[in-house]
């Protein structure tokens, strides 16, 4: 049954994968996927390219949407941001970009008044430049329909997004100096004053406080009005706000999950992959959970030495080799269960 040999935490069950939990879209081997939760496939969308884009979900239409790109110039090189219907399994693209640029990081579905919405995202452009790589990133709004985006720049060093608050208009962007609140028009708002995070993921408190959790090195509570951080834990990354609960869960490395209770002030580990004796951080993405917070779906990886090179390195050592066995895990929080599968999950959205 086990893909990987994980550790739980007490009183949770491994079984067969089960059906009842919303499907899901999922990236694997750089293909497109709609499956139920037992992992049975619905529709397959095809390649989705080398980018590295999240895939954005309009749930009253069943409708969601990534950029695409080619896999290479072999072939007739295109760069679309596309529609994919979940009803039909088919799909079409919205819009055909210049070759030049491409939708990274981030691409969200927000919601409007009397049904209406937007795709909004970050848009990066190769710049030409005689002595160097110029990247430019600009935020873009795309109602349904319009032929056209309509763009903001961003700020200086804020180029790779970590969460977006619908409810408070913001979104925590991380650079090389730091990591900064910006508005939804591109325009800090504030630095934050911890400079020790190194902003590997961040999640806004979804009640609308203005607070969030940022990781990286560590994990802290930055309040947003007054500007001040306080340190919660010495190691944990990807955090995400738990719904339903005051807390937050979080990841250590590629193969583990944890909780952090912000009443108590107290962390709880809820899997590990089993005699992992080289904990990865590469492959580690933040959890998804459903709206009604009770399914989680997380990737984890497990790392083992598969032996050592034959040649030696220029200083005469060899140098270790290793494997890495991933699983896609849906874990039901009722009922206290989970079920895995083998293959890694790049990007995954709830269809709800």
């Amino acid at each position: 049954m086990s893909a990987i040999k994980l550790n739980f935490a007490e009183g949770w069950t491994e079984v067969a994968p089960r059906t009842g939990g919303p499907s899901f879209l999922v990236e694997e081997n750089g293909r497109l996927i709609h499956q139920q939760s037992d992992f049975k496939h619905l529709h397959d969308f095809g390649p989705v390219g080398p980018v590295d884009c999240p895939i954005a979900y309009d749930h009253q239409r069943g409708v969601a949407y990534r950029y695409v790109s080619a896999l290479s110039t072999a072939r007739r090189d295109f760069s679309q941001l596309r529609r994919y219907d979940l009803a039909t399994g088919a799909w079409r693209a919205m819009v055909e970009l210049p070759l030049n640029q491409w939708v990274l990081w981030l691409l969200e579905w927000i919601e409007g008044a009397a049904g209406t919405g937007q795709l909004y995202g970050l848009l990066a452009t190769d710049r030409p430049a005689d002595d160097r790589v110029v990247i430019e990133h600009r935020l873009f709004a795309l109602q349904v329909g319009e032929p056209q985006a309509r763009m903001r720049p961003i700020c200086r060093d804020a180029y790779r997004p970590l969460a977006l608050s619908r409810q408070r208009r913001e979104l925590i962007f991380a650079g090389a100096e730091g990591v900064y609140l910006v508005n939804l028009k591109g325009v800090r708002s504030a630095t934050f004053p911890e400079t020790q995070s190194t902003g590997h993921g961040a999640t806004f408190d979804l009640s609308g406080k203005a607070r969030a959790i940022v990781g990286g090195d560590g994990l802290f509570l930055w309040d947003i009005e007054a500007n001040r951080s306080e340190r919660l834990a010495r190691l944990g990354r990807y955090p995400v706000w738990a719904i339903g609960r005051n807390g937050f869960w979080f990841r250590e490395s590629s193969s583990d999950l944890h909780y952090y209770d912000l009443e108590t002030r107290e962390s709880s580990k809820l899997l590990d992959v089993a005699e992992n004796r080289n904990p990865e951080f590469w492959y580690s993405k933040p959890v998804r959970q459903t709206s009604c917070g009770r399914y989680l779906a997380i990737s984890v990886t497990s790392k083992k030495l598969k032996g050592v090179s034959r040649k030696a390195n220029v200083k005469g050592n060899r140098e270790r080799v290793y494997a890495n066995d991933q699983a896609l895990c849906i874990l039901d929080l009722d009922r206290r269960e989970f079920w895995q599968r083998t293959g890694f999950a790049s990007n995954l959205t709830w269809a709800e």
